[in-house]
């Protein structure tokens, strides 16, 4: 990224000076010293930060800021002001300007406020890069991935998607199962057709087989009236039994039936009816094992694992971590109508996170932030604890286990753990208040301010 500025002043000294100094560190400086000069080159160039004065001959900072709100969206204005002029920076920053700084500007503070600048500007461009990629589909449905494990999982669908082979889905709770089986029913001559998904763990034992093949008046008290069940109701189509390892063996045998020879009766009924189906099962259990158990029957395992289908977790495809958190923002703006950024930082904690609940805990969490997430600026502390702990380092780990474990009130703590920065600041920087401060991406006078706070100044 080029990293264009226009710096806005009538003071033609000061911005020669800090022109020099920033293009030796790699800024690309254009020059105004009134509004109209200034909204000529904005117009010109593809200018990512204003250095903006408030007072220019021929107009306002605050004037420029109300021309170009609605024509450069992306566009950060860091206020240059007097001391005497802070009112109007505030006013300022209301308006939606990045921050203010104040004359006279010193170099080594200008960086910080820059660096932040950018930093939020790379973040945004990034975020907006991957709801490119998830715009022209559907976001709440689509399985989306770029990683190379999924690649071949998502090969493998297409190759057996058209035909009406039985496939097991084997991977844990959360990795997306019923997305893969309805991608698999889409892809084949039966997506016009019935796509009926069943969880068997969610059912009471008693209840799985009339769920499953209906039942016929009077088959039980309380049956006053016949039902279809979902086998039936998926005729023609695709069945997909979920969690297929909590069926229980009293009925793995007509399961079995249905699974060969494609017929079934209803409970309370001796007619057989027979079903055009396809079955596609899933499980996060080791089915293997459950039937060396007699917990599984092997015949019925046999006939649904003619295609194993292993699905990963999201510990094993990291690299789409970025991906699904971007597609679950983009559900949660258009439900909440408004706009989240998850910067770099943030994104490259939650790829180091493990993730135990997999795709669906990532969409729980995003959901979380955004609903309480005060700013558009999502934060790692905005996710629950468990998460923003386990991505930090083990030395991070148990500073922040010692400070949830404190029998002190939070403000306290965050008071002792400030203190703490800031002395440490003091002596990576040799006791420079201008190292120090930059060091922890505050102002000077910021810093100074907390010097006097904590009664460090000394």
């Amino acid at each position: 990224m080029i990293k264009t500025i226009l710096m806005v002043d009538d003071e033609i000294k000061l911005r020669q000076i800090l022109a020099r100094e920033l293009e030796d560190e790699g800024y690309n400086v254009l020059q105004a010293g009134t509004g109209t000069e200034a909204l000529s080159l904005l117009d010109k160039h593809n200018t990512k930060v204003l250095l903006l004065d408030l007072m220019l001959p021929d107009m306002t900072g605050l004037d420029i800021m109300m021309k170009i709100d609605s024509l450069y969206p992306n566009l950060k204005t860091i206020i240059l002001t007097a001391y005497g002029n802070v009112e109007s920076a505030v006013t300022a920053m209301k308006l939606g300007a990045f921050d203010y700084i104040c004359k006279p500007v010193r170099f080594e503070e200008l960086k910080i406020f820059l660096e932040r600048a950018f930093n939020w500007i790379e973040m945004k461009e990034e975020n907006e890069k991957l709801k490119e990629m998830v715009k022209s589909r559907d976001i709440e449905e689509t399985f989306v991935s770029k990683s190379r494990v999924m690649e071949r999982v998502c090969n493998m669908i297409d190759k057996v998607a058209d035909s009406d082979v039985t496939v097991l889905l084997e991977g844990e709770s959360g990795t997306g199962k019923s997305l893969l089986a309805k991608r698999i029913h889409e892809k084949s001559h039966r997506k016009d057709k019935p796509f009926v998904m069943i969880n068997c763990a969610t059912i009471p034992e008693h209840l799985l087989e009339s769920e499953l093949f209906g039942y016929v008046k009077g088959a039980f008290t309380g049956a006053n009236e016949s039902r279809t069940g979902k086998f039936e109701a998926a005729n023609g189509g695709t069945i997909f039994l979920d969690e297929i390892g909590e069926v229980p063996l009293s009925l793995q045998a007509k399961l079995l039936q249905v699974t060969q020879e494609k017929s079934f009766t209803q409970l309370g009924s001796n007619k057989l009816n027979q079903v055009d189906v396809r079955i596609i099962t899933a499980t996060n259990r080791n089915l293997v094992k459950m039937v060396t158990e007699k917990l599984f029957r092997q015949d019925l395992y046999y006939r649904l694992n003619i295609i194993k289908i292993r699905v990963p977790s999201l510990r094993e495809r990291k690299e789409d971590i970025p991906l699904l958190a971007i597609q679950f923002l983009s559900v949660q703006e258009e439900k909440l109508g408004r706009s989240f950024f998850i910067d770099n930082k943030v994104m490259e904690l939650l790829i180091r996170y493990t993730w135990p609940g997999n795709i669906r805990e990532l969409k729980n969490a995003i959901e979380r932030v955004t609903v309480l997430s005060r700013s558009e600026n999502i934060e790692l502390e905005d996710f629950p604890v468990d998460i923003w702990l386990n991505s930090k380092s083990e030395q991070q780990k148990d500073i922040l286990t010692y400070y949830l474990s404190s029998k002190k009130s939070l403000p306290d703590q965050i008071e002792d753990f400030e203190k703490q920065l800031i002395v440490k600041a003091l002596n990576e920087a040799n006791g420079s208040f201008a190292k120090a401060a930059k060091y922890l991406k505050i102002s000077r006078q910021r810093f100074l301010y907390k010097l006097q706070k904590y009664n460090l100044h000394d």
